[in-house]
């Protein structure tokens, strides 16, 4: 069986294969350790080589990839967004805050509408505040521009 044979065996059996220096950490289900671990140790420096090889590929991060977090497993992937403090939190939620009852004033919403929408821009989960400030900043440069035109045709 060839190192490749036996990675991907390993790995449908759900146990993981990572350095550790010159040994070889393995992880997974306790059974399919002890059950692929003969094998594994009969070809551990064909092993070793393989993983030595796939970390150096893994450290080379692609042109497309740049400011890209490793994960400890080594694989990339990017942040949801950009690293922010809580002051920069509280001036966006705040900046957010006076979109949305800028918005509402120009649009006429109703009391009950505005409450809404405001609470969900105060409570909402982090994940949106970057979208939702993207969106009624847009409405927002509509709105002022309709309220202009009005302006403009009387």
């Amino acid at each position: 069986m060839s190192v490749a044979q036996l990675l991907s065996r390993a790995a449908a059996m759900g146990v993981t294969l990572r350095l550790d220096g010159d040994a070889v950490k393995v992880g997974g289900p306790r059974a399919a350790r002890e059950e692929i671990r003969p094998e594994l140790a009969a070809h551990k420096p064909e092993i070793v080589a393989h993983l030595r090889a796939a970390a150096n590929d893994a450290n080379a991060i692609p042109a497309d990839c740049v400011g890209a977090l490793r994960d400890p497993d080594g694989g990339l992937y990017l942040p949801w967004g950009p690293c922010l403090s809580i002051d920069d939190l509280r001036r966006m939620r705040a900046e957010l805050v006076a979109m949305t009852e800028e918005l509402c004033s120009l649009e006429c919403w109703p009391k009950r509408y505005r409450e809404d929408v405001l609470s969900r821009a105060i409570c909402g989960p982090l994940a949106d505040l970057m979208p939702n400030l993207a969106y009624f900043n847009e409405r927002l440069s509509e709105a002022r521009a309709e309220a202009a035109a009005r302006v403009a045709m009387k």
